[in-house]
């Protein structure tokens, strides 16, 4: 199916006020979006390990062999939603269940073709955007109002665009932060380079730039950039035979005096003492 004719058909909501852990895996048959309201712990998903916290949205494709662990079973608040994301299997109006990874019955499974954004585990942390939209989903689902099954779908289909969207921006963060690292390294060597002309080359604030860059490296933009030019400060007194003065030219230093100062605080000795204590190590 494409996304477009995404129309989420709900067989079961509710808010879980506590998580009992498993010894198995648990295996679902149809889709789970997770929402934690609140909580503090991990989530082992086909193979891969996730962090969860407040406000974290989670998507299963149908036969996702997982497992929770909260810090506190009993401070978990978390909404739970199993669907299809069409009305095609909608003779199955009541909850499928969930299955372990030993009496998984493939003759429950719900056999879908799914679009290609949904094919695989997302986990995204810090969700809050689709915090209202499943709420509201679970919320209009237990109380049964008219017409609750159409709104309640509505509502999930919007948190699942909610959770696409984000998933996409990251995807599109990533790889802006790999531009700016790759310009750094192939620039570092010019003193001029800085969080503000680094930033006007890619058209972005330098607040925003160093957010993404702390968000995907650990490390601000003004951070990533001096550690790059220290280690390649490194890599010029081990492997060659420039004095110090053109080292702190070639590696995009301002002066000579802040060079020492900044490689000192950074690795606690002078150019010269970490020179000596690695001239003659080999490989």
């Amino acid at each position: 199916m494409k996304l477009e004719e995404l129309n989420p058909f709900i067989r079961y909501a509710k808010l879980h006020k506590f998580y009992n852990e498993q010894k198995a895996l648990s295996v679902c048959y149809d889709c789970r979006l997770f929402f934690v309201d609140q909580g503090d712990g991990t989530v082992f998903a086909n193979g891969q390990n996730y962090t969860v916290n407040n406000n974290t949205l989670l998507f299963f494709p149908p036969k996702t062999h997982y497992s929770f662990s909260f810090k506190n079973n009993n401070a978990v608040k978390i909404y739970v939603i199993n669907f299809d994301l069409t009305a095609q299997f909608s003779n199955f109006s009541h909850s499928i269940g969930t299955a372990n990874e030993f009496n998984f019955d493939k003759n429950k499974f719900v056999d879908v073709c799914l679009p290609s954004e949904l094919e695989s585990v997302t986990v995204k942390n810090n969700c809050l955007i689709a915090s209202e939209s499943v709420k509201s989903c679970v919320d209009l689902f237990i109380s049964k109002a008219p017409y609750y099954k159409h709104v309640a779908s509505a509502h999930l289909k919007l948190a699942l665009i909610n959770l696409l969207q984000q998933k996409d921006s990251e995807s599109n963060d990533y790889k802006l932060v790999q531009s700016v690292q790759e310009y750094i390294r192939k620039h570092y060597n010019q003193p001029e380079l800085s969080n503000e002309t680094i930033a006007e080359r890619f058209n972005y604030h330098p607040y925003h730039l160093s957010r993404l860059m702390k968000t995907h490296t650990k490390k601000t933009l003004h951070s990533y950039l001096i550690d790059f030019r220290i280690h390649m400060a490194k890599n010029y007194l081990t492997t060659t035979t420039y004095n110090v003065t053109t080292i702190a030219e070639k590696t995009g230093f301002p002066t000579y005096t802040y060079f020492i100062k900044i490689f000192r605080e950074k690795t606690g000795v002078s150019p010269l003492q970490y020179r000596k204590s690695h001239s003659n190590i080999g490989f």
